[in-house]
């Protein structure tokens, strides 16, 4: 498989109201794409997001040549696409997105690109309109059709995959009275195990209907066997987090981004959410900020605070010293909008939720259980 790099780019948080610049070829390393296609006629893949890339990665296909457009450790809402981006976003067969409206920062780039490939959505959900039109079709007895699974955009086919992720509301209010919340719909799907079958499953769909196409069946099984392989150590990563949580008694998690909804949902964990919501911009908080936050962590009973790796900790060591709780910062930090570099906890999808189970038992005076050998 080839691995094209991920260059300079720059990226708002999450966050409503945050803008960070992420640029320079030292923050968007990637692959050194040293592995290559086999054959005279690759699937040329992009993947937006860091947790995509890396299921494409582990799906291991050879005849998969793959972009990665965002860079580890950084957030996603918008990318200033390179040349080198921009075309191979025009020739790819596939563009994998999570869908769920996290991508608008690509809509311009897909246009300018000239794409007209296939668009997969890992979700299954592309928007807020599709949950709106399923409830619908649900409403009025299915006499309103739901979005097709595949279906013509323009230049480009939106294909909706064979499972779709049950969506949760995004939960938390506007910063500021009278504005929209930033979602209507929680984009922050891979933060749970059970989801990320999804997503794979939706991603090895996908690249067997491009095998199917062009009369590989030995192509379109072996997709479907390493997608199965995967799964498996989805399902044990699964197991081994449930088993891990549930040592511990009324988890509560704050962190330093609203991240972390579908995690704490499948893993029963009540979330309050990011503890300064406006923390990056807030890195030098005012006293007023802190106070508030600690006494909200305090009433919560949470024992620790938590910093995600694409984000600043200083409020967030700030707030933990004010409430008298843990600070989790540093290479420590969860693994929320990213994974991480190369040689990190978090360098794939499955570290990175080994590491963030780790941390939060651990923090929460949990026991950690002993990892299955398929995950090791």
């Amino acid at each position: 498989m080839t691995i094209s790099g991920k260059l300079s780019r720059s990226a708002k948080s999450m966050c409503a109201g945050l803008s960070i610049l992420l640029a320079g070829a030292g923050l968007a390393a990637c692959g050194d794409g040293s592995e290559g296609a086999s054959g005279e006629n690759p699937i040329n893949v992009v993947a937006s997001t860091t947790q995509i890339c890396d299921y494409v990665k582990q799906l291991d296909i050879d005849e998969v040549d793959l972009t990665c457009l965002l860079a580890p450790n950084a957030t996603a809402h918008e990318l200033e696409m390179t040349h080198e981006q921009l075309t191979k976003t025009g020739n790819a067969d596939l563009l994998f997105v999570n869908g769920v409206d996290l991508e608008h920062f690509l809509d311009q780039a897909i246009e300018s690109s000239g794409f007209s490939g296939t668009m997969a959505v890992t979700s299954g959900v592309l928007t807020a309109g599709d949950v709106d039109a399923m409830k619908a079709a649900k409403d009025t007895d299915k006499t309103k059709p739901l979005p097709p699974e595949k279906a013509k955009n323009g230049n480009y086919t939106i294909d909706r995959g064979v499972e779709k992720i049950d969506v949760a509301p995004w939960p938390f209010p506007p910063e500021e009275p009278g504005e929209e919340a930033e979602f209507r719909f929680d984009p922050h799907v891979w933060t749970s195990p059970k989801n990320a079958k999804v997503q794979v499953a939706n991603i090895g769909y996908a690249l067997e209907q491009v095998a199917e196409e062009r009369g590989d069946n030995e192509l379109k099984s072996t997709i479907a066997d390493h997608v199965a392989a995967y799964q498996d150590k989805l399902n044990q990563l699964d197991e081994w987090a449930n088993k891990s949580i549930a040592t511990v008694s009324d988890p509560v998690l704050f962190t330093s981004h609203d991240a972390f909804g579908y995690f704490s949902h499948e893993f029963n964990i009540n979330f309050i959410g990011a503890a300064l919501s406006d923390f990056n911009e807030q890195q030098d908080a005012t006293v007023a900020h802190i106070a508030e936050a600690a006494k909200t962590v305090k009433d919560s009973g949470a024992t620790a605070l938590f910093a995600e790796n694409s984000n600043n900790s200083k409020s967030i060591e700030a707030i933990a010293k004010a409430a008298g709780v843990k600070a989790i910062v540093g290479e420590d930090a969860l693994y929320g909008d990213s994974l991480g570099p190369a040689g990190s906890d978090g360098e794939t999808y499955i570290g990175s939720i080994i590491h963030n189970v780790t941390q939060v038992v651990t923090a929460w005076d949990g026991t950690v259980a002993p990892l299955p050998e398929g995950i090791k």
